[in-house]
């Protein structure tokens, strides 16, 4: 074998090492390094288990519900009728409303933000408020309800809409 051949074999086998040593630096395991079989532990007998890394697997992000998930549409902005305007859409495809649509605790804003409820139900509340967000309202923004707005939404309610001038605009354009 000549010289140029050997070195290109090198440096192969080098890029291969290296490549392996990052791939095996990313994975999850890797950040535990278990002493190696039969060392002394530090009570001064041996350890031959690793200790435990068990972590609870993810839960499921549930279903959105398209049908009968209590509601309120809050108007934000001056436009009259905006809140009423994305209630009654809501409405008309199977949402149900907790009380007729208000002025929200706010004004002036500018984009429509979908709120959940954060109670036992946070998961599925947050699905159905991601669903309405992106359904309805061109990906708004979805947060935990703010409690200050426990004046102007019922109990009840588990997704509640803050009409935004984005969605008003497209009412009186």
């Amino acid at each position: 074998m000549n010289l140029s051949t050997g070195r290109i074999l090198i440096i192969v086998a080098l890029v291969v090492a290296g490549l392996a040593v990052l791939a095996n630096g990313f994975l999850d395991d890797a950040a535990t390094v278990a002493a190696p079989s039969g060392s002394p532990s530090p009570s001064g007998t041996e350890s031959t288990n690793p200790p435990s890394t068990d972590t609870p697997p993810p839960t499921a992000t549930p279903a959105p519900q398209t049908k009968g998930v209590i509601i309120i549409a809050l108007n934000g902005t001056d436009v009259t009728g905006a809140g009423a305007a994305a209630q009654d859409l809501l409405v008309s495809d199977g949402y149900k409303e907790a009380q007729p649509s208000d002025n929200a605790p706010v004004s002036g804003v500018k984009k429509t933000t979908v709120y959940y409820r954060d109670d036992e139900n946070a998961a599925q509340n947050q699905a159905d408020a991601t669903y309405i967000a992106d359904t309805y309202f061109d990906g708004a923004p979805v947060k935990k309800l703010d409690p200050s707005f426990s004046d102007v939404v019922p109990d009840s309610v588990t997704v509640a809409v803050v009409v935004g001038a984005d969605y008003a605009s497209t009412l009186t354009a």
